[in-house]
């Protein structure tokens, strides 16, 4: 009952106010396209990365998401590509969002500067038939509905070999989210502001510490914050805590493999009032990154970010 009554209070919020409509994803400064289409072709290679969160554990119909994003750089590093498709569950409802990237890439004294667009869409589908429903026969809860909306984005990213920061704007249009007239809900896509600061410092020669820092601004909601420090131990071993405002202490980690390969988890100690009703949140995300043949090594390129 405690799960059911949760369910409920989620949906009610999720239909009738600007609430957490993209999925929030902890290893994000592993792959920053997530959040910025700038961020496309900044590695100076070819990368491709799945992800998968599970949000919630032990609540009926909790968040539950999945992500596969690539991006590479073409003309001599002067421009980057990318591919981000996300699915995104919760209760009856269930997103797919395709979008595409391109980032204009200027080389600066200090390091490289990118400024990029996104566009794509979202289809939205709510099944009403998976509530159980005190009145099966509710005509405002019966059947499916379906709503494509297509969208664009932009922002800015300034990176070289230690440092980074960025700004953008993924998703600019705020459609509404129910377009029928048997649905009373003034529910909308909310606009989306981020921006993300961090660095590399040196502390011996195989330590090296991480902070960085993430503001997320959305419409008609609180101002959220992410506080992050990684250790990187002999360039292998990333390990690290994250501080989510209002929301969770993330302790996440990431190992590189190979060359081409690498794997990260995060575990979600939920901080809120949900701590009730779960045992937190788990993300699995793998790597996958090659040179691209004939491409000259960038000094001014990331290496941790």
């Amino acid at each position: 009952m405690k799960n059911l009554r949760l369910l409920i209070v989620l949906m009610v919020l999720s239909l009738n106010a600007f609430s957490q409509q993209r999925p929030v994803v902890s290893t994000y400064m592993f792959n920053g396209l997530l959040l910025n289409p700038a961020y496309a072709g900044s590695l100076n290679l070819f990368s491709a990365t799945a992800t998968n969160r599970n949000q919630w554990v032990n609540v009926d119909g909790a968040p539950n998401a999945q992500s596969i994003s690539a991006h590479t750089t073409w003309a001599e590093n002067r421009v980057g590509t990318g591919l981000n498709i996300q699915r995104d569950a919760v209760g009856a409802h269930e997103q797919f969002s395709v979008y595409g990237s391109y980032a204009y890439k200027i080389r600066m004294s200090g390091g490289i500067l990118a400024m990029g667009l996104q566009g794509g869409f979202d289809n939205r589908r709510t099944d009403f038939t998976k509530l159980n429903l005190k009145d099966a026969n509710d005509p405002y809860l019966s059947g499916q509905l379906t709503r494509f909306n297509p969208n664009f984005g932009t922002g800015l990213y300034f990176a070289n070999r230690k440092f980074f920061m960025g700004l953008s704007i993924p998703y600019i249009l705020t459609p509404k989210i129910f377009a029928e007239e048997n649905i009373a809900s003034d529910a909308k896509e909310a606009r989306y502001y981020y921006f993300n600061v961090g660095n590399v410092m040196e502390l011996s020669p195989t330590v090296k510490l991480n902070p960085s820092f993430l503001l997320r601004m959305q419409q008609r909601a609180n101002i959220g914050y992410d506080v992050n420090v990684n250790l990187i131990l002999s360039d292998i071993v990333y390990a690290g805590v994250s501080y989510r405002s209002g929301d969770a202490v993330v302790f996440l980690t990431q190992l590189v493999l190979n060359e081409n390969f690498r794997v990260g988890y995060a575990y979600d100690a939920v901080s809120s009032s949900l701590n009730a009703f779960t045992a937190g949140t788990h993300e699995i995300m793998l790597n996958y990154r090659k040179k691209i043949r004939g491409a000259k090594k960038d000094p001014l390129c990331p290496v941790y970010f």
